[in-house]
């Protein structure tokens, strides 16, 4: 076949291969680019959702780990001072004598425990530290003389109207004028206010209303102050938010320090257990406080607290509901249980 022939016949080919070639380089077409946007968008929502369900679910842990730890703090804070309520360094004595002037809670301060003292004599805080309601009752005083402070051993003990010890070291932190003071021996408990401020390198501490005193505290007995609490679910500065709370008063039910203990908090519910004369329990059912006839016979305390989570990381949503969680708590009284 001739040069022309071939050139001819090969030249319908050549023009198909050259129309191919600018059709691929025309580009997608409208059709192609919208199937192509929807599929991103679809894979770009399917991680967006896992990535929020990762989210909430780490948000939702985490503060199901802090509701937990809130709820051992909270219970063994208030199981450990409610365990020693009414107790003294020395351990149970027989003999009690009390010098405490007036007719304050102080002045029964044996009791060691009383239910809904924010409605019964004490000023309930208000503003920002307030209780959970106004009608909320679910509060409680406790005080106790065997911890919150140094211990300081007694060298002697001179009995009368004007009464003092003397103590092998001087105590740390001081003693503050009308501060309530116990001493024991293990057979008897003197509880007493002390008449001024100690030095802190004096080893002497005097007091008033001695007369009534007439058994000498023993050498190696122990001096050791009361302490009083009263512990209660309060608001804190966040909206919403509560938290359990610790105020410290004196022996007139003055308020003094108020503390937040324990963030998280949203209801505390107390009832007691009335034991008899002996000590044993008269009854098996625990009682709200003002059925209680003698809180000097209670032996323990069922508390139910109700914790929930600072932040909104409920099932439904990250920001729906707080979670919420129960905690049962029952503590005997180390002094009264048999």
């Amino acid at each position: 076949m001739s040069r022309t022939l071939r050139h001819a016949a090969r030249g319908p080919r050549v023009h198909a291969q050259r129309w191919s070639a600018r059709r691929l380089q025309q580009g997608l077409s409208l059709v192609e680019l919208m199937i192509g946007i929807t599929l991103g968008l679809v894979a770009v929502a399917a991680a967006s959702t896992i990535y929020l369900a990762n989210r909430q679910s780490y948000a939702q842990i985490e503060s199901l780990a802090r509701l937990q730890e809130n709820a051992r703090l909270a219970a063994d804070l208030l199981a450990r001072e409610i365990r020693e309520a009414g107790s003294v360094v020395c351990g149970n004595s027989p003999g009690f004598v009390n010098l405490v002037s007036g007719t304050n809670t102080w002045a029964v301060w044996d009791r060691g425990l009383l239910g809904d003292p924010l409605h019964s004599g004490i000023s309930a805080p208000t503003g920002t530290t307030a209780p959970l309601s106004s009608t909320d009752v679910n509060n409680l005083l406790v005080w106790t003389a065997s911890s919150g402070y140094n211990p300081v051993q007694i060298t002697s003990h001179s009995v009368g109207a004007n009464g003092s010890f003397v103590i092998a070291t001087a105590p740390s932190p001081v003693y503050n004028a009308n501060d309530v003071i116990t001493a024991c021996d293990g057979v008897q408990t003197l509880t007493f206010e002390s008449a001024s401020t100690t030095s802190s390198s004096s080893n002497a501490v005097s007091y008033s209303n001695g007369a009534s005193a007439t058994q000498a505290i023993a050498a190696g007995g122990f001096l050791n102050p009361l302490s009083a609490h009263v512990w209660y679910v309060g608001q804190t500065a966040t909206t919403g938010i509560y938290a359990l709370r610790r105020l410290t008063v004196d022996k007139t039910g003055t308020v003094g320090a108020n503390d937040e203990m324990v963030r998280g908090m949203k209801d505390m519910t107390i009832t007691y257990l009335q034991g008899g004369l002996t000590g044993a329990p008269a009854g098996t059912d625990y009682v709200a406080a003002n059925a209680v006839s003698n809180w000097a016979l209670v032996t323990a305390v069922r508390i139910v607290l109700t914790l929930q989570t600072d932040d909104k990381v409920g099932a439904s949503g990250i920001t729906s509901t707080r979670i919420s969680h129960t905690l049962p708590l029952t503590v005997g009284i180390r002094s009264r249980l048999p």
